[in-house]
């Protein structure tokens, strides 16, 4: 395993549309290592999220896990989602502060849907179906935005909620 190189905003990967996986690569486990160097780099930069574009390679792939820490108490294990679709179940909006490993030492506020449902494959290509509400449906939100080139500084309404995350 290995720790990869997480692109940086303005790197040309991070806006363009990620590739689908195919099934077939799946159940033939062809991307496995790939899989293991994302858990591995998710876990060295201590981020709740990473979506495969940012670590340079364009396809449809994110993981990411919930702490108990995080509002509501939720907890979620490391979970990979391959080619997500998402669905708004509710639309009324919650702003929150967020941060991206693409977007070093900055936070803003951001407006998400409080409820989704997620559809996409896991990582043998069988079928997932699941609805994810408030911390949750964010961070699915914001890894899933990455494989349409999407970054979070795109969805902030109120610019003066940027932050810096540290002091100099």
């Amino acid at each position: 395993m290995a720790v990869l190189k997480v692109a940086k905003l303005g790197a040309s990967v991070l806006r363009g549309r990620a590739s689908e996986i195919e099934t077939h690569d799946l159940k033939k486990g062809r991307l496995r290592g790939f899989f293991e160097d994302m858990t591995e780099t998710m876990a060295e930069y201590n981020g709740t999220g990473l979506a495969a574009p940012q670590v340079a390679t364009p396809l449809r792939v994110v993981l990411y896990e919930v702490h108990a820490q995080h509002r509501g108490g939720l907890v979620v294990p490391p979970t990979f989602l391959v080619n997500p679709s998402i669905e708004v179940l509710d639309a009324t909006e919650d702003e929150d502060l967020e941060a991206c490993l693409s977007v070093p030492f900055l936070a803003a506020k951001v407006p998400r849907p409080r409820k989704i449902r997620v559809r996409g494959l896991d990582l043998r290509g069988k079928p997932l179906d699941f609805v994810a509400e408030d911390f949750h449906a964010r961070v699915v939100l914001h890894e899933s935005d990455h494989l349409d080139g999407v970054v979070y500084l795109d969805r902030v309404r109120d610019r003066a909620s940027i932050r810096y995350t540290i002091d100099f």
